[in-house]
């Protein structure tokens, strides 16, 4: 019988078991609405699986922002699914299956955006982005601004045009919130934030 030697790591590199590797090369967490990255390995193994307890997996491919690449699984977490626990396993040259073991995950929400920028101009307006910021450890999100409403005024589309704050002393702080969608879910959400006023 042929030994197999090799180890598995779990996504924050603790040792775990004898054989496989599942990494999650974003986050060690299952977010909902979003395309979980999973990449599997067996050493010694001609391929491997996964199967997927609180949710489903597809096989997929991407590249980070660093222009790495990886093929791997995108694993989407089910409705009201509190864990996700995903099984590895290893097939060899002869067809035999080999399980590598079970590692689970928490499940949360996916972060809402914020609104980007700080300022709103009486003679240029603003445009209306959100994003999760620059430490984000997301890649590949896009948001749709759909409209919104700024110091009680609606507005749609990204552009809130100057007239909106025309009235407002300069200086002054008003609430934007900010109607969005994002790729991967169908219902739009709400981001709140507060702009200066200038000129």
């Amino acid at each position: 019988m042929k030994k197999i030697i090799c180890i598995a790591f779990i996504s924050l590199n603790q040792l775990v078991s004898a054989q496989g590797t599942i990494s999650t090369p974003e986050l060690s967490i299952m977010y909902i609405g979003w395309n979980n990255k999973i990449v599997a390995a067996a050493t010694g193994m001609e391929r491997c699986e996964i199967s997927v307890k609180g949710g489903t997996a597809d096989t997929a491919s991407w590249s980070d922002v660093n222009g790495n690449y990886f093929k791997g699984y995108y694993v989407h977490v089910a409705s009201g699914a509190k864990l996700v626990s995903i099984t590895l396993t290893g097939i060899d040259e002869d067809s035999q299956r080999y399980e590598y073991g079970t590692f689970s995950y928490k499940v949360k929400p996916f972060p809402n955006a914020q609104v980007s920028g700080s300022t709103i101009s009486k003679s240029t307006g603003f445009i209306a982005n959100v994003g999760l910021g620059a430490d984000s450890p997301f890649t590949g999100v896009a948001y749709n601004v759909i409209g919104g409403f700024i110091d009680d005024v609606p507005f749609s589309g990204k552009v809130v045009p100057g007239s909106a704050v025309a009235k407002v002393k300069t200086g002054k702080k008003v609430a934007i919130e900010i109607l969005y969608t994002r790729n991967g879910v169908k219902s739009s959400v709400n981001a709140s934030g507060i702009l200066r006023v200038v000129d």
